[in-house]
Protein backbone atom coordinates (compact mmCIF):
# COMPACT_ATOMS: atom_id res chain seq x y z
CA UNK A 1 0.00 0.00 0.00
CA UNK A 2 1.12 3.58 -0.69
CA UNK A 3 1.49 6.23 2.01
CA UNK A 4 2.20 9.88 1.24
CA UNK A 5 4.54 11.46 3.79
CA UNK A 6 4.77 15.20 3.11
CA UNK A 7 7.10 17.34 5.21
CA UNK A 8 9.71 19.88 4.18
CA UNK A 9 12.24 18.56 6.72
CA UNK A 10 14.17 15.48 5.61
CA UNK A 11 15.04 14.57 9.20
CA UNK A 12 11.32 14.34 10.00
CA UNK A 13 10.65 12.15 6.98
CA UNK A 14 13.62 9.91 7.78
CA UNK A 15 12.42 9.56 11.36
CA UNK A 16 8.83 8.71 10.44
CA UNK A 17 9.43 6.28 7.59
CA UNK A 18 10.42 3.31 9.83
CA UNK A 19 7.17 3.69 11.79
CA UNK A 20 5.11 3.78 8.62
CA UNK A 21 6.83 0.68 7.28
CA UNK A 22 5.72 -1.23 10.37
CA UNK A 23 2.06 -0.64 9.59
CA UNK A 24 1.94 -3.36 6.97
CA UNK A 25 4.15 -5.94 5.28
CA UNK A 26 3.91 -4.15 1.95
CA UNK A 27 4.23 -0.40 2.61
CA UNK A 28 5.54 2.00 0.00
CA UNK A 29 6.33 5.37 1.61
CA UNK A 30 6.22 8.20 -0.96
CA UNK A 31 8.01 11.28 0.36
CA UNK A 32 7.18 14.86 -0.61
CA UNK A 33 8.80 18.17 0.35
CA UNK A 34 5.79 20.41 -0.26
CA UNK A 35 2.06 20.41 -0.91
CA UNK A 36 2.15 20.47 -4.74
CA UNK A 37 4.64 17.60 -4.76
CA UNK A 38 2.41 15.66 -2.36
CA UNK A 39 -0.69 16.28 -4.48
CA UNK A 40 1.03 15.08 -7.66
CA UNK A 41 2.45 12.03 -5.91
CA UNK A 42 -0.97 11.14 -4.48
CA UNK A 43 -2.53 11.29 -7.95
CA UNK A 44 0.12 8.89 -9.28
CA UNK A 45 -0.13 6.42 -6.38
CA UNK A 46 -1.70 3.09 -7.32
CA UNK A 47 -2.86 1.94 -3.89
CA UNK A 48 -3.09 5.05 -1.73
CA UNK A 49 -4.16 4.28 1.85
CA UNK A 50 -2.90 7.20 3.95
CA UNK A 51 -1.84 10.84 3.51
CA UNK A 52 0.28 12.59 6.14
CA UNK A 53 0.69 16.35 5.77
CA UNK A 54 2.87 18.86 7.60
CA UNK A 55 0.57 21.82 8.25
CA UNK A 56 3.39 24.35 7.85
CA UNK A 57 5.22 23.06 4.77
CA UNK A 58 5.51 25.13 1.55
CA UNK A 59 2.34 25.38 -0.51
CA UNK A 60 -0.05 24.20 2.21
CA UNK A 61 -1.68 27.60 2.73
CA UNK A 62 -2.88 26.40 6.12
CA UNK A 63 -6.12 24.46 6.16
CA UNK A 64 -6.81 25.30 2.52
CA UNK A 65 -4.31 22.64 1.52
CA UNK A 66 -5.90 20.14 3.89
CA UNK A 67 -9.32 20.82 2.36
CA UNK A 68 -8.02 20.47 -1.20
CA UNK A 69 -6.30 17.16 -0.45
CA UNK A 70 -9.39 15.75 1.25
CA UNK A 71 -11.64 16.82 -1.61
CA UNK A 72 -9.27 15.21 -4.11
CA UNK A 73 -9.07 11.90 -2.22
CA UNK A 74 -12.35 11.50 -0.38
CA UNK A 75 -11.77 7.87 0.62
CA UNK A 76 -8.22 8.26 1.93
CA UNK A 77 -7.61 9.27 5.57
CA UNK A 78 -5.61 12.46 5.99
CA UNK A 79 -3.46 12.95 9.08
CA UNK A 80 -1.91 16.27 10.08
CA UNK A 81 1.64 16.23 11.41
CA UNK A 82 2.62 19.53 12.97
CA UNK A 83 4.52 21.35 15.66
CA UNK A 84 1.72 23.89 16.12
CA UNK A 85 -0.15 24.14 19.39
CA UNK A 86 -2.84 26.43 17.97
CA UNK A 87 -6.01 24.94 19.45
CA UNK A 88 -8.25 26.79 16.99
CA UNK A 89 -6.38 25.48 13.95
CA UNK A 90 -6.45 21.93 15.30
CA UNK A 91 -10.18 22.04 16.01
CA UNK A 92 -10.90 23.48 12.56
CA UNK A 93 -8.87 20.69 11.00
CA UNK A 94 -10.93 18.06 12.83
CA UNK A 95 -14.13 19.77 11.77
CA UNK A 96 -12.94 19.44 8.17
CA UNK A 97 -12.83 15.70 8.77
CA UNK A 98 -9.16 14.82 9.20
CA UNK A 99 -8.45 11.34 10.55
CA UNK A 100 -5.91 12.48 13.10
CA UNK A 101 -3.55 15.14 14.40
CA UNK A 102 -0.09 14.01 15.55
CA UNK A 103 2.17 16.53 17.30
CA UNK A 104 5.79 16.36 16.14
CA UNK A 105 6.74 16.13 19.79
CA UNK A 106 4.86 12.82 20.17
CA UNK A 107 6.85 9.82 21.35
CA UNK A 108 7.27 6.64 19.33
CA UNK A 109 4.55 4.76 21.25
CA UNK A 110 2.03 7.56 20.71
CA UNK A 111 3.01 7.80 17.05
CA UNK A 112 2.46 4.09 16.42
CA UNK A 113 -0.81 3.99 18.36
CA UNK A 114 -2.12 6.98 16.43
CA UNK A 115 -1.19 5.55 13.03
CA UNK A 116 -2.61 2.11 13.85
CA UNK A 117 -5.85 3.70 15.04
CA UNK A 118 -6.21 5.68 11.82
CA UNK A 119 -5.42 2.67 9.63
CA UNK A 120 -8.12 0.75 11.50
CA UNK A 121 -10.66 3.33 10.37
CA UNK A 122 -10.79 5.33 13.61
CA UNK A 123 -9.75 8.90 14.40
CA UNK A 124 -6.82 9.88 16.59
CA UNK A 125 -7.53 12.93 18.74
CA UNK A 126 -4.65 14.14 20.95
CA UNK A 127 -5.79 14.49 24.54
CA UNK A 128 -4.38 18.00 24.93
CA UNK A 129 -7.00 19.51 22.62
CA UNK A 130 -9.89 18.37 24.79
CA UNK A 131 -9.28 20.88 27.56
CA UNK A 132 -8.46 23.60 25.03
CA UNK A 133 -11.72 23.02 23.22
CA UNK A 134 -13.68 23.96 26.33
CA UNK A 135 -11.80 27.26 26.86
CA UNK A 136 -12.60 30.18 24.60
CA UNK A 137 -10.93 33.64 24.77
CA UNK A 138 -9.63 32.87 28.27
CA UNK A 139 -6.27 34.53 27.56
CA UNK A 140 -7.55 37.46 25.51
CA UNK A 141 -7.80 40.94 27.11
CA UNK A 142 -11.42 41.90 27.68
CA UNK A 143 -10.96 45.00 25.53
CA UNK A 144 -10.12 42.80 22.55
CA UNK A 145 -13.33 40.80 22.77
CA UNK A 146 -16.17 42.26 20.74
CA UNK A 147 -19.48 42.52 22.55
CA UNK A 148 -22.01 40.84 20.28
CA UNK A 149 -25.27 39.01 20.80
CA UNK A 150 -24.63 35.27 21.31
CA UNK A 151 -25.47 33.11 18.29
CA UNK A 152 -27.04 29.64 18.56
CA UNK A 153 -23.60 28.17 17.76
CA UNK A 154 -21.89 30.05 20.61
CA UNK A 155 -24.72 29.13 22.98
CA UNK A 156 -24.34 25.45 22.14
CA UNK A 157 -20.57 25.76 22.59
CA UNK A 158 -21.05 27.27 26.05
CA UNK A 159 -23.45 24.48 26.99
CA UNK A 160 -20.98 21.81 25.91
CA UNK A 161 -18.12 23.52 27.75
CA UNK A 162 -20.27 23.60 30.87
CA UNK A 163 -20.99 19.89 30.51
CA UNK A 164 -17.27 19.18 30.27
CA UNK A 165 -16.69 21.27 33.39
CA UNK A 166 -19.18 19.07 35.27
CA UNK A 167 -16.76 16.18 35.02
CA UNK A 168 -14.42 15.46 37.90
CA UNK A 169 -10.66 15.69 37.27
CA UNK A 170 -10.54 11.89 37.09
CA UNK A 171 -13.43 11.78 34.62
CA UNK A 172 -11.79 14.44 32.45
CA UNK A 173 -8.61 12.35 32.41
CA UNK A 174 -10.54 9.23 31.45
CA UNK A 175 -12.28 11.15 28.65
CA UNK A 176 -8.91 12.31 27.33
CA UNK A 177 -7.70 8.71 27.22
CA UNK A 178 -10.91 7.57 25.55
CA UNK A 179 -10.40 10.21 22.88
CA UNK A 180 -6.86 8.95 22.38
CA UNK A 181 -8.30 5.60 21.33
CA UNK A 182 -7.68 3.58 24.48
CA UNK A 183 -10.03 0.77 25.52
CA UNK A 184 -11.40 0.57 29.06
CA UNK A 185 -8.85 -2.14 29.85
CA UNK A 186 -5.95 -0.02 28.55
CA UNK A 187 -7.13 3.00 30.52
CA UNK A 188 -7.39 0.91 33.69
CA UNK A 189 -3.84 -0.32 33.20
CA UNK A 190 -2.44 3.14 32.45
CA UNK A 191 -3.85 4.81 35.58
CA UNK A 192 -3.70 1.75 37.84
CA UNK A 193 -7.42 1.20 38.41
CA UNK A 194 -9.76 -1.74 37.97
CA UNK A 195 -11.54 -2.02 34.64
CA UNK A 196 -14.87 -2.09 36.49
CA UNK A 197 -14.00 1.29 38.01
CA UNK A 198 -13.24 2.71 34.57
CA UNK A 199 -16.62 1.49 33.30
CA UNK A 200 -18.30 3.41 36.13
CA UNK A 201 -16.34 6.56 35.24
CA UNK A 202 -17.30 6.19 31.57
CA UNK A 203 -20.95 5.73 32.47
CA UNK A 204 -20.83 8.89 34.60
CA UNK A 205 -19.14 10.81 31.77
CA UNK A 206 -21.92 9.89 29.36
CA UNK A 207 -24.61 10.84 31.91
CA UNK A 208 -23.06 14.22 32.77
CA UNK A 209 -22.43 15.12 29.13
CA UNK A 210 -25.84 13.94 27.98
CA UNK A 211 -24.49 11.47 25.41
CA UNK A 212 -24.89 7.77 24.73
CA UNK A 213 -21.47 6.63 23.58
CA UNK A 214 -17.78 7.45 23.14
CA UNK A 215 -18.14 8.99 19.68
CA UNK A 216 -20.77 11.47 20.86
CA UNK A 217 -18.71 12.44 23.92
CA UNK A 218 -15.59 13.17 21.86
CA UNK A 219 -17.54 15.00 19.16
CA UNK A 220 -19.14 17.22 21.77
CA UNK A 221 -15.70 18.33 22.92
CA UNK A 222 -13.88 18.74 19.60
CA UNK A 223 -16.87 20.42 17.91
CA UNK A 224 -18.26 22.87 20.50
CA UNK A 225 -21.51 23.59 18.61
CA UNK A 226 -22.42 19.91 18.12
CA UNK A 227 -25.25 18.51 20.24
CA UNK A 228 -26.21 14.89 20.87
CA UNK A 229 -29.66 15.59 19.43
CA UNK A 230 -28.25 17.35 16.35
CA UNK A 231 -28.45 15.78 12.90
CA UNK A 232 -25.19 17.41 11.92
CA UNK A 233 -22.28 15.02 12.24
CA UNK A 234 -18.57 15.11 11.68
CA UNK A 235 -17.33 13.01 8.78
CA UNK A 236 -16.27 9.52 9.90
Amino acid sequence: MDIILADDHKLVRDGLTPFLEELDDDVNVIEAEGFEHALKAAKKARNLKLIILDLGMPGMNGLAGVRQMMESFTNVPVVILSGTHDQTAILKAFNLGIAGFIPKSAGSDVMMSALQLVMAGERYIPSQILVGAAIQDADRPQADVQQVAPSPRSINGAINAARFDKLSKREQHVLELLAGGMTNKEIARSIDLQEATIKIHVKNIYRKMGVNNRVQAVRMVIQPDWCATSTTRLPN
